[in-house]
């Protein structure tokens, strides 16, 4: 049986598909989103990290007051969440958005971090906590 001049491109086709799904798949591991209006506080689970540690991604401002996030980086311990850094996103006009690298905390020692994220306005945060 031969094959159809078309079967070569389906394969391939199918292939950079296969490589944009595992792509896309990679490429959300980490990321974390948060939304709700008056979300409060908004804990992450604990990451592993080290150094100097930050969060960077897209904080999109779902309200029509112009806001801001506040951030708390926490190591934690066997006897309790110690606070090491914190900081926040300037006015993010209501409706917009910012794509943000914020530092949280310098020359950490290794260990489980955990953020906590509050703002009183309606905020989607869509980020992960890095360290360098």
């Amino acid at each position: 049986m031969k094959k159809g001049a078309g079967d070569g491109m389906k394969r391939k086709i199918a292939s950079i598909a296969f490589v944009f799904v595992l792509l896309f798949s990679f490429a959300s591991t980490g990321l974390a989103a948060s939304s709700g209006p008056g979300t409060g506080n908004n804990t992450w689970a604990p990451v592993q990290a080290h150094g100097n540690i930050y969060i960077e991604g897209n904080f999109i401002n779902n309200g029509q007051i112009s806001l801001g996030v506040n951030f708390n980086l926490y190591r934690v311990t066997p006897t309790g969440d110690v606070l090491v850094g914190s900081n926040s996103t300037n006015t993010i006009a209501a409706g917009q958005y910012a794509r943000l690298k914020i530092p949280l905390a310098s020359n950490q020692p290794d260990g489980q971090y955990r953020l906590v994220l509050s703002s009183p306005g309606d905020f989607t945060v869509v980020a992960y906590l890095g360290y360098n």
